[in-house]
């Protein structure tokens, strides 16, 4: 297991496992959107070709196999059990069968934020267009917004949509872990969206009191899997039934008649499982967990990273006291979760002005966003406020 030290010097000792994404030689601080790949990643690629054309139709019990160990290692992720894991192409999947499963007939109310991720956001929307009753609360202060989605809560509310970390600024939910209690009083499901928790932030479904709630993630991102796999953390001891169903979700679907009427479910997780999918993902997020596990990189040493990182990047920033009418830190230190916002009204332009000198960053609306990732070395850090405080100078104005 390689030291905070050794990953702050230069160069950062993980870089080495790096090399075709060349984390060394450019600064990206867009691992709130997408981390670098390690190379072992691409062995994945070989791996599926080999399953899907030599083995033909006896890959199954190898892509089962294989499903089974990334479920065990998301679990492993937010302390949760592996029975309890669906998985995924994406959120928008899980999340189309987990509305699928709520009485929204007898319960037609939905309470979500205005700042929830777009495969969460636009189907709310057209649910609402289509007559079901949602509340969308605005989502800053992140400190209130607990608070705030509570009180919306009633006997017709169906399910209360939250994330654990708002996508555009970084802010984390404060008290999140009051806010199941309320639901199960009320008879409420809730579903969080902890993609920006997992696998940067010490996450985990207990010490968040989230053992009854639906919560989502996915492999890209702080993950280092890339695109095309999310899992699902379902409820245990639950029966429910969604109307959005593949086959398998039911017992056996290799074995057993998954569309006999009335239809069986799997127990825990598996009643959310899909259908056929692209099982390259999951070759790649197997091989992800194994450099993970072999490196020692565990969430709460990563979040001890992380927490390194923004750190640094927050009193360097300081250091140059910049204007506040021009940039300032949107909120302070401990309230940030996996990247760092910024606010300004020349975000975009700032965004496009650090990438013209090699550091990569990204915007939302006015915040400028930097999200480190765990190959970057502090030098990297540090050169990246110094092209902030250059492109600060070069503003019209400065």
């Amino acid at each position: 297991m390689p030291s905070l030290q050794q990953l702050t010097q230069t160069p950062n000792i993980l870089a080495q496992d790096y090399q075709h994404a060349a984390v060394g030689a450019r600064i990206m601080l867009t691992g709130h959107i997408h981390q670098a790949m390690p190379d072992c990643a691409g062995l994945a690629y070989q791996e599926h070709w080999d399953c899907l054309n030599r083995y033909g139709e006896e890959r199954f019990d190898q892509e089962f196999e294989m499903a089974d160990k990334v479920r065990a290692g998301f679990a492993g992720l937010i302390h949760g059990a592996a029975e309890d894991i669906a998985l995924a192409g994406s959120v928008h999947a899980l999340f189309v069968r987990f509305l699928s499963s709520l009485p929204l007939d007898a319960r037609p109310r939905i309470i979500t934020s205005d700042a929830e991720y777009p495969s969460i956001a636009r189907q709310l929307v057209r649910l609402a267009e289509a007559g079901i009753e949602v509340i969308f609360e605005p989502a800053n202060p992140a400190s209130t917004l607990v608070e705030r989605l509570a009180r919306h809560v009633n006997d017709k509310t169906a399910a209360v949509c939250a994330s654990s970390v708002n996508f555009e600024t970084g802010h984390q939910s404060v008290e999140l872990d009051t806010l199941m209690p309320l639901c199960a009083a009320k008879g409420v499901e809730l579903f969080v969206d902890a993609y920006h928790s997992v696998n940067v932030l010490s996450f985990s479904v207990q010490d968040y009191n989230l053992q009854q709630a639906f919560v989502v993630g996915g492999g890209a991102k702080y993950c280092q899997m890339g695109s095309g796999l999310a899992f699902m953390h379902v409820p245990e001891g639950r029966q429910f039934r969604p109307l959005v169903t593949g086959w398998f979700g039911a017992f056996d679907p290799i074995v057993d008649e998954p569309a006999t009427s009335p239809l069986m479910y799997g127990d825990a997780g598996a009643r959310f499982h899909g259908s056929s999918m692209d099982m390259l993902p999951v070759f790649r997020a197997n091989r992800v967990f194994d450099y993970f596990q072999r490196q020692g990189l565990d969430p709460d040493f990563l979040d001890d990273v992380h927490h390194h990182q923004l750190e640094l990047l927050s009193s360097t920033f300081k250091q140059f006291n910049f204007n506040p009418a021009v940039i300032e830190l949107s909120t302070s230190l401990e309230y940030m979760g996996g990247f760092l916002s910024f606010s300004s009204p020349h975000a975009k332009q700032l965004c496009e002005m650090m990438r013209d000198r090699g550091v990569h960053t990204d915007f939302r609306k006015q915040w400028l966003r930097m999200g480190p990732a765990p190959y970057l070395c502090d030098e990297q850090l540090r050169d990246a406020i110094h092209a902030l405080e250059e492109s600060v100078k070069e503003l019209p104005g400065s």
